[in-house]
């Protein structure tokens, strides 16, 4: 098992498995905040509240306020970089599968659709066949379909797509419900794309910025792990953009737009079927 060998501050640690009644578990530390998605969803609705609403006394409270997003992606960075030099892809990165203990230090977690590439192949090179999470998808994977080789470069867009999800509060092309019509969007060149968000009076365009590069089509234009660490340690994304080239910008709550490319369809009224 690839999990037991992992040995870093943001990869959730292996402790050991445990039989009870017949079923093996696997054992981990406890995550006292739980998986980034459901932290991320609670910290929305509890900001919202005026203050004669807001339980203060909720142990999470403080956490919900001194909560810095900069601080925990580029933690979940230093863990994918950590996995990516050790020649291991992660395969299905979002954030209900980055738990955060009790300072808000970010784990990976989840391992089921990880493997290691053999040492004697290029990092690049075929990792893992099959299964994940279309809204975390890139387009490569999904044009190629069960045939799909998930390699470092798609966990880099999984990535962009988590950064996303993590500002906005809300899952990746949440405004579309059929798995058939995200892929369409994404292969047809559909990104997200925000309003602004700022927590007291700080943008994030920075992350929006790093995120964009993330999702980028084309798998060799998108940084690598090592890239994105030099690239948050600067904090000069947007020096470093084109003249003419407009800040991305990022949602508060709820409006969460996507941009859309030439190709075009009716997404908004979709049905259920073959939904994530």
């Amino acid at each position: 098992m690839i999990w037991n060998s992992l040995r870093h501050t943001n990869v959730l640690l292996f402790l050991g498995v445990a039989e009870v009644s017949d079923a093996t578990y696997l054992v981990s530390p406890w995550m006292e905040h739980g998986d980034f998605h459901d932290f991320v969803a609670s910290r929305v609705e509890f900001l919202q509240l005026n203050r004669e609403q807001r339980d203060e006394l909720d142990p999470r409270a403080i956490f919900y306020r001194t909560f810095n997003e900069y601080d925990v992606i580029a933690g979940i960075v230093d863990g994918i970089t950590y996995l990516h030099a050790n020649n291991i892809i992660h395969g299905d990165l979002k954030a209900a599968n980055i738990l955060l203990d009790d300072v808000l230090h970010p784990k990976i977690c989840d391992f089921g659709l990880t493997k290691v590439i053999h040492t004697e192949c290029a990092l690049t090179s075929a990792s893992l066949k099959g299964a994940g999470s279309y809204r975390w998808m890139s387009p490569e994977l999904l044009i190629e379909g069960e045939n799909a080789v998930k390699t470092t470069a798609s966990d880099i867009y999984a990535f962009g797509m988590t950064i996303a999800e993590i500002l906005s509060a809300q899952l990746p092309f949440s405004h579309i419900q059929s798995a058939l019509f995200i892929a369409l969007a994404v292969i047809a060149g559909q990104r997200p794309q925000a309003e602004p968000l700022t927590r007291e009076g700080q943008p994030f365009q920075d992350l929006w910025c790093l995120a964009d590069s993330c999702w980028k089509s084309g798998p060799s234009s998108r940084p690598t792990s090592d890239d994105m660490v030099a690239t948050l340690a600067r904090g000069d994304c947007f020096e470093n953009r084109g003249v003419g080239q407009t800040a991305p910008v990022v949602a508060t709550s709820g409006a969460f737009r996507h941009r859309r490319s030439t190709v075009s369809f009716n997404s908004d009224n979709t049905s259920n079927s073959g939904s994530i």
